[in-house]
């Protein structure tokens, strides 16, 4: 179920830029308009990740999980609707609070239910469905948006609403009395001074992998289209490419993190990226290049993977939901809204190439910041050895009280 629900997260993030230059046409509406769409569903996916995330703690992540799922589906498809730009940006925020608060609930209830044992593996193949959002959004925009129209996308988009009716449905309840008991969790527990390390080195961890990634992703379809001369349709080849390779990267770089530890995964997965950029816009062969691109994903696929069994772990258990989310989302906010904007600029005077490759300064930004935070793996498996952080999945052995 939360494979389900990260796949309608990524898709609804994405098929915005799948429909924009009909969305353009049709609101008739200038590229800086249709850019501050992309913002205004960021920005609500920072406030989303505070909310729900606070939600989670306070009142159950299933709970939190289920509201964030029917909130983004709904304003989805009500997206049908709108006649001018005033109206879409006021959604795009709303769906963004939603999507933002997606993330820290469910990574939560994996670490609550997985063995420390299997728990990157485990989720590693839950985010593994951004990527299969990618794909399943470009083959939408393919095969399915000339014929419907964009406000018919959205309106598919938003059976989101059922996911969050399966997922009440099937997921296992959150723990009452243990939610009755303890104390009300506040944002403030973050920037306590036992966690405000943490907190801080999450956030700019995040905001590193999504200004680089968000930064790359953003600007590589018009890179290969007006720099290498490449059709639409070619282009879109290049993408899904790119997205396959980040969907095998969820699972590679999840089993070295289960096996050498979730820290030395994700930073060798952020120096893979800061090699692999400078050279895809630096290689001349465009066939050699189509083949790279999956390469290119599969290290963007181990960080995003990685971040969820990483951060789970990072934070107390109490604050789980709460920590993971912030960090994730604020990350993501200012990741994905500065470095694309940031390219744009430097690619008028050096050209849009060297505004890419320049995403490997940002990607090595995070290799340092991981090397100032802790490894979880060691800690976690002390902590299910005697018995306090053991999952549902794990062994009876795990559980039984030590010699």
């Amino acid at each position: 179920m939360t494979f389900l629900a990260y796949l309608y997260d990524s898709l609804d993030l994405q098929i915005l830029a799948i429909c924009m230059p009909l969305i353009i046409a049709s609101l008739k509406i200038s590229l800086a308009d249709a850019g501050l769409l992309a913002s205004s569903t960021m920005i609500g996916t920072a406030l989303g990740g505070i909310l729900l995330g606070w939600v989670a703690e306070n009142y159950g992540r299933k709970n939190a999980a289920v509201i964030a799922l029917v909130e983004f589906g709904i304003f989805t498809a009500v997206v049908y609707w709108v006649d001018s730009w005033g109206q879409l940006m006021a959604l795009r925020f709303l769906q963004g609070i939603g999507i933002g608060g997606l993330w820290g609930p469910i990574v939560a209830l994996i670490a609550e239910h997985w063995h420390v044992k299997y728990r990157a593996r485990a989720a590693g193949f839950m985010l593994s469905t951004f990527a299969l959002g990618g794909i399943l959004a470009a083959l939408m925009g393919r095969y399915l948006l000339t014929g419907l129209g964009w406000r018919m996308i959205f309106v598919l988009t938003g059976s989101a609403v059922i996911a969050g009716l399966l997922f009440w449905i099937f997921v296992p309840a959150d723990d009452v009395k243990k939610i009755v008991k303890q104390e009300k969790i506040s944002v403030s527990e973050l920037f306590r001074p036992d966690v405000l390390k943490l907190t801080i080195g999450s956030t700019i961890a995040a905001a590193c992998q999504m200004g680089g990634f968000w930064g790359v992703s953003a600007w590589i379809p018009t890179y290969l289209v007006q720099v290498r001369g490449l059709s639409i349709e070619y282009m879109s080849l290049f993408s899904i490419m790119i997205f396959s390779g980040a969907f095998v990267g969820y699972f590679f770089y999840a089993y070295l993190a289960d096996t050498f530890g979730r820290r030395r995964a994700l930073m060798l997965a952020f120096l893979a990226d800061t090699i692999i950029v400078p050279l895809y816009v630096i290689i001349p062969d465009p066939l050699f290049l189509f083949w790279i691109g999956p390469v290119m994903g599969l290290s963007f696929g181990g960080v995003f993977g990685l971040f969820g069994s990483y951060f789970a772990e990072l934070f107390p258990e109490r604050i789980r939901a709460l920590g993971g989310g912030f960090a994730f989302n604020i990350g993501r906010g200012f990741g994905a809204v500065v470095t694309p904007f940031t390219i744009g600029m430097m690619a008028k005077t050096y050209g849009l190439g060297f505004g890419i490759g320049a995403c490997s300064v940002v990607f090595f930004a995070g290799v340092v910041t991981l090397y100032f935070l802790p490894e979880t793996l060691t800690s976690s498996a002390a902590k299910a050895a005697t018995g306090q952080g053991a999952g549902s999945i794990a062994s009876p052995a795990v559980n039984a009280p030590q010699k």
